[in-house]
């Protein structure tokens, strides 16, 4: 396939485009620039994707487009308004968080969108994918994936890397106590995998599929995890959640089940895509943390 990448630079997009070219695909990346992948076989554009201008820089045609990039109302829009059906099928990275919050359900890809706007960085992202959602509805060719809470070599969000750094700069890691949270993670390879799928499968087109495992994972599971795959016998300090947010604690997912949600991914799973086992994942992340 002749695929196009908006985006591409990062974890995720990275990823994606070192697995496309595995594969034997041809990639082009169009961003701005900012951190060239230098990779052989990849075409590199330079572009503003907010400027129109810079859009009609891209040329030819496509299989397919993978928009890792998209926050803001009118960001797909732009794109189809200079690429037209030269995107060839359109798969936008989305969210999990789209889906309204509070509600006790399981949270399959029919839940209804989050209307409320929380502030914030945070409630900014939600309520932008939820506009691009809507927005890539008027595109026939497209596909939407959601995934929940993403980990990997080359994460740049403060999550499994907290816990990495803990373990190997003091030999311990801070657990929040009490806490009946819950969440769901998915292995950025998984996100990859299933973007290229989306890319180039028939029954994919017009359809919205949540990314992630459905088994659930709490603290305390993510501490015993952490032991198998570092191999190390750290200490574990409880925290309050009180004390956690008097002391800044960086905890990265939900401490109380009020804020938790659980998600359905077994759509994916009934096209035949299998997901990577947890430990597995975050042995991987662990050793590149290392390497680095």
């Amino acid at each position: 396939m002749n695929i196009l990448v908006l985006g591409g630079s990062y974890f995720l997009g990275y990823r994606f485009v070192k697995l496309a070219l595995s594969e034997g695909h041809k990639v082009t990346v169009f961003n701005r620039g900012t951190r060239p992948l230098n990779m052989e076989g990849v075409t590199e554009i330079r572009g503003d994707r907010s400027v129109p201008e810079d859009l009609l820089k891209i040329a030819g045609e496509y299989d397919a487009t993978v928009d890792f990039c998209a926050y803001v109302k009118g960001d797909i829009r732009r794109v189809k308004d200079a690429l037209g059906d030269r995107t060839g099928r359109y798969v936008f990275i989305s969210t999990v968080d789209v889906y309204g919050r509070g509600t006790g359900e399981l949270l399959d890809e029919s839940a209804e969108f989050e209307t409320r706007d929380f502030g914030g960085e945070a409630g900014a992202y939600i309520l932008g994918k939820v506009s691009l959602e809507k927005e890539i509805e008027s595109i026939e060719n497209r596909c939407v994936l959601r995934p929940s809470i993403i980990y990997g070599p080359g994460n740049y969000a403060p999550r499994e890397n907290i816990y990495f750094k803990w373990i190997s700069a003091a030999g311990q890691i801070l657990e929040p106590a009490p806490s009946d949270g819950f969440f769901q993670m998915v292995s950025v390879s998984d996100v990859a995998k299933a973007a290229l799928k989306a890319c180039g499968e028939f029954s994919f087109a017009g359809r919205a599929f949540n990314v992630t495992p459905s088994v659930t994972y709490t603290y305390e599971d993510l501490t015993r995890i952490f032991r198998e795959v570092t191999g190390t016998d750290f200490e574990v300090i409880k925290v309050t959640p009180e004390e956690a947010f008097m002391q800044q604690v960086p905890f990265p997912y939900p401490i109380m089940k009020a804020e938790s949600e659980k998600y359905d991914g077994s759509a994916l799973e009934k096209t035949g895509f299998e997901y990577t086992d947890i430990n597995e994942g975050l042995k991987e992340a662990w050793e590149n943390y290392v390497r680095s």
